[in-house]
């Protein structure tokens, strides 16, 4: 049977799933700033996410997880056993996926966190069809999650003396962390490399970047310059993160920065989940439960 014209007109590019904040771990309610964190009951929202994206699998191309899969336990042997129960939901996913790291993963090493989830780098681009492409950063790359005495780790005290935790710094907590020298250089390239074939770009890491799309206490450290070397270019269309569990969004300049609601605080009856639909001239994210919808155009 022929597709009507409006169809096609309507039909997206590609589409693929979104989740954030997973953040499992088997242990007690938890809260912040009055959001109640329900982590027994993320896996169960999370396999709600799978099955709704197995259900779409002939038109979805991939599953975005944007970090925090665990949330980390007492010991590491519990975390270890929660980052299994994840895995397993995980495996009954129907279409690949690409994850990336955030602060609370980080309970865990990072080569096992790659390891275990098929990433290929700590920071990676991807190919997706019609001339669009995915860069995954790491936001966690000069951060305290470092051993001591290693050159990311020396860096992020260096960045800590000169910014102190406090009212002009209010970033500067441990639970962030920046994007290095070499990631940045990288970055560039890759966007200059975008710019050349004609391509446009979703940028993805676990922290937001500019104030509005989450609170200031929660954005990278160097944000105002890895924010600017995507304004720059003018082949990004979106920068999609999690780390603020309520959500959010901005556009201060040209780029879209989009904050994805969490997993872990999604009401016990609500799920959280998305899936975002590429045309040639937008980005539609379609909410699930407490993921809020929208309409990015470009």
């Amino acid at each position: 049977m022929s597709m009507a014209p409006t169809d096609v007109a309507d039909a997206p590019l590609f589409s693929f799933g979104v989740v954030a904040d997973i953040q499992y771990a088997d242990k007690e309610n938890g809260s912040y700033e009055s959001q109640v964190q329900r982590y027994r009951e993320a896996p169960g929202k999370f396999e709600e996410a799978v099955h709704y994206f197995n259900s779409r699998k002939d038109e979805l191309l991939f599953l975005l997880t944007l970090g925090d899969i665990i949330d980390g336990n007492v010991t590491p042997e519990k975390t270890e056993e929660d980052f299994k129960v994840v895995l397993g939901v995980l495996d009954k996913l129907q279409i690949p996926a690409h994850h990336l790291l955030g602060n609370h993963c980080l309970s865990l090493p990072r080569e096992r966190l790659l390891k275990d989830l098929k990433m290929p780098a700590r920071y990676s681009q991807h190919k997706l069809p019609h001339k669009w492409r995915l860069v995954i950063l790491d936001t966690m790359d000069v951060s305290v999650r470092w051993p001591e005495g290693s050159p990311n780790r020396q860096a992020a005290a260096e960045f800590m003396e000169k910014h102190p935790l406090g009212p002009e710094n209010p970033h500067a907590s441990i639970w962030n962390g920046g994007v290095g020298a070499e990631q940045l250089a990288w970055l560039t390239e890759a966007l200059q490399s975008a710019e050349r074939l004609g391509e446009k770009v979703i940028v993805c890491a676990h922290h937001p970047l500019v104030a509005g799309s989450a609170a200031p206490t929660h954005l990278v450290w160097n944000h105002e310059e890895v924010a600017e070397v995507l304004e720059r270019s003018p082949a990004v269309a979106a920068y999609f993160c999690g780390h603020y569990h309520i959500g959010g969004y901005a556009q201060p300049k040209r780029v879209h920065y989009c904050t994805f609601e969490a997993i872990l605080e999604a009401p016990t009856d609500e799920v959280a989940h998305a899936v975002v639909r590429v045309f040639p001239d937008k980005l539609v994210i379609e909410g699930q439960g407490t993921v809020t919808s929208r309409t990015l155009q470009f």
